[in-house]
């Protein structure tokens, strides 16, 4: 990327910070002190955790300027009080909450000031708890913006973490305690105390799930390194060359793969980036290329699955408050019915939908645009997938797992690993569901096969079972290779090392990349773009400003399951009441629903979309480490193609606000019939040298 190209890069990201609103000064502090003490009653920390059956909560809320009506008073106290059943529903999903009337009382305080809340909770028999944290500030983009600028001006990712972190964290020193003053000096020493300790440390480090994933990429790397160095890889290859003739058909194994592992994100990042990149390689594929299909692939399939651990996750965040609303007939919504709510809002997952098409007719159509166009003609006619003078995340020693040449290749001593890693994950993720469901009352468990199965999955722990599949799959490929004779104990163990001697720097990376999102979360940036476009949120927009909002949270965060967790429990109730207002599609009973399947839509692939572009994402990561391409070539080939699918997406949505939900095959047809004929006029066969 060229000096200017980066430089107005930088600008646009600053500007598109900037011209951002602040909340409103009335409806936002109230807002935003709700979501706080929201967070703090539902957090890990809660007083009110273990506590059986969960108390009922009498909410006095202070504030100034005081809520004169009278009306808007007893809603903002039934909104607190509400927290306490979301509670109780969390805790005990498996059985109907006590009775009301069972129930024990709690008082809940809050006071909610200029720059910060206080809340304080009273129970029978114990000392308060108080909660005290100032109101997310403008000061809570100051990470993403510092992290992205940086990396995109300097092309040093490592530099825009570490500084985007520490600016952060200095920030959140400075005004964590409402109130008080801070010097700069203390400001500094506590704020870089936080990011390293605490943030860096702490919570990402020291976090057993990303310990875990840590592992399960080493595990991968090493079982990579032994397959190929054994000859299964190069078997595999020449098996697959019967069939694979050329770049086309390279790209439509690579993205037939991807749909295959359908089950989880991360596995598919890295699975199919590092055992299809040699065979793209040989086709002539750019690592971009491949990077992006691995990418594009990844999480979309995953997320419109109805058997993966996102679609478990995506349910978990918004089962609680469904039961707040009711149906068109109705009739009130219960827990269960989350799984058919996801169904029904799958016409309205256009992103993802558009996104794998876009994979599917670049492949087929063979054409390309922008960056990725350069990239693809650089590896199609200079024979470079690789760009000269630029760094791999991961640049694995290929002399250190190339095999001998006396050395057999044999595809089964690469399959078999894989098949360990791909089988095993999902029969470990069924194993822990079936043992957590046989804990159950026998009244308690699902009955249909369809709900006893994502029951299983709502109960399974993927990072666990990633972590001892690709430890299963390494030992797998160690006695294939002991058994066969192909290497010595002392040869497979360090070419197993070699094949993660150069992980350090996607390490930094990753964990950097973790640890912005812990600082990006203790200062509430994304509470604070909830409420600065809150105000545009009618029945007529609805839908494009979640899918706006949540697109920016997650590219400023790198998290497309925290922008999940903070819009969708409180999306429910209120698309389901504008919808019902608004009369959405012309009918007040059926409105209220329709607009919130849409809205839930929205806010998912929203999510998806701003994960796609963001350089601080960890499927981004993962995707140009497993492709082993430099990370800002990923991201700036991958940015095009991404925000065409997004345009197309926010058509999709323009299309079912104008003319009703029913008309979603309307907007996916149309979708992929823009995404074709922009590929045709803008696109370029890139076999074909320019004209």
């Amino acid at each position: 990327m060229r000096a200017r190209t980066r430089l107005l890069v930088a600008l646009a990201f600053v500007g598109l910070f900037a011209l951002l609103p602040s909340p409103d000064p009335l409806r936002g502090k109230p807002y935003l002190a709700r979501l706080l003490v929201r967070e703090w009653l539902l957090g890990e920390a809660s007083p009110l955790r273990g506590e059986d059956p969960t108390p009922r909560l009498s909410v006095d809320v202070l504030q100034s300027p005081p809520i004169e009506d009278a009306a808007a008073a007893a809603q903002l106290s039934a909104d607190y009080a509400g927290i306490a059943d979301e509670l109780a529903r969390l805790q005990h999903p498996d059985r109907t909450t006590a009775p009301a009337g069972e129930r024990p009382w709690a008082l809940l305080t809050v006071r909610v000031g200029d720059v910060g809340v206080q809340a304080e909770l009273q129970q029978v028999d114990r000392p308060p708890a108080v909660f005290v944290r100032a109101l997310p500030g403008r000061s809570g983009l100051l990470p993403a913006v510092i992290a992205i600028v940086l990396a995109v001006l300097t092309g040093r990712v490592l530099l825009g973490l570490l500084c985007g972190g520490l600016a952060g964290a200095i920030a959140w020193a400075a005004t964590h305690q409402p109130g008080a003053a801070v010097g700069a000096i203390d400001a500094t020493l506590d704020g870089a105390r936080h990011f390293f300790v605490s943030a860096f440390w702490q919570r990402s480090i020291g976090e057993d799930f990303y310990l875990r994933i840590t592992a399960f990429v080493v595990f991968l790397f090493m079982t990579i390194g032994v397959i190929s160095h054994n000859g299964g890889v190069h078997g595999l290859v020449q098996r697959l060359q019967r069939v694979v003739r050329g770049p086309t058909s390279a790209q439509g194994a690579s993205f037939f793969a991807g749909l295959c592992v359908f089950f989880d994100d991360y596995t598919n990042c890295l699975l199919i980036g590092s055992t299809m990149r040699p065979l793209c390689d040989r086709a002539r594929v750019a690592r971009e290329k491949l990077a992006y299909i691995v990418d594009s692939t990844a999480a979309p399939i995953a997320g419109l699955s109805v058997f993966s651990t996102w679609v478990v996750y995506e349910m978990s965040q918004y089962r609680g408050p469904l039961t707040l609303v009711t149906r068109a007939d109705g009739r009130p919504y219960v827990e269960n019915d989350a799984f058919e709510v996801f169904l029904a809002s799958l016409p309205f997952r256009f992103y993802s939908v558009f996104a794998l098409c876009l994979v599917a007719l670049v492949i087929f159509l063979r054409r390309d645009f922008g960056p990725m166009l350069a990239a693809e003609r650089r590896a199609r006619l200079q024979g470079q997938p690789l760009a000269p003078g630029t760094t791999p995340m991961a640049a694995v020693d290929e002399r250190a797992v190339t095999p001998d040449a006396d050395t057999p290749r044999r595809a089964r001593n690469a399959l078999l690993p894989l098949l360990v890693l791909v089988g095993g994950t999902v029969a470990l993720m069924l194993w822990q569901g079936v043992a957590a469901l046989d804990t159950l009352p026998p009244d308690a468990r699902p009955s249909g096969a369809g709900d006893w199965l994502r029951a299983v999955l709502a109960n399974a722990q993927s990072d666990k079972a990633l972590f001892w599949s690709s430890a299963a799959a390494w030992a797998c490929a160690l006695l294939l290779t002991f058994a066969q004779r192909l290497l010595t104990v002392r040869q497979a163990l360090l070419t197993s090392l070699r094949a993660t001697r150069a992980l350090g720097v996607a390490f930094g990376i990753l964990f950097l990349a973790w640890s912005l999102g812990h600082v990006c979360h203790d200062l509430g940036t994304s509470f604070f773009l909830t409420a600065a476009v809150r105000d545009a949120m009618t029945a007529a927009a609805l839908p494009l400003v979640l899918f706006a909002v949540a697109g920016g949270m997650s590219f400023a965060t790198g998290t497309s399951f925290g922008t999940m967790a903070i819009l969708l429990p409180n999306v429910v109730v209120l698309a389901h009441q504008l919808g019902t207002d608004a009369a959405f599609g012309g009918d007040p009973a059926t409105g209220g629903p329709a607009l919130m399947l849409v809205s839930i839509g929205a806010v998912l692939e929203g999510a998806i979309f701003g994960d796609h572009c963001s350089p601080i994402s960890d499927t981004t990561v993962l995707s140009s480490l497993g492709a082993q391409c430099d990370l800002l070539g990923h991201v700036g080939t991958q940015l095009p193609y991404a925000l065409l699918a997004m345009g197309c997406a926010a058509g999709g949505y323009l299309t079912v606000l104008t003319f009703g939900p029913a008309s979603w095959p309307l907007a996916m047809l149309g979708g992929v019939a823009v995404m074709a004929l922009v590929l045709l006029q803008a696109g370029r066969d890139p076999s074909r040298a320019s004209p």
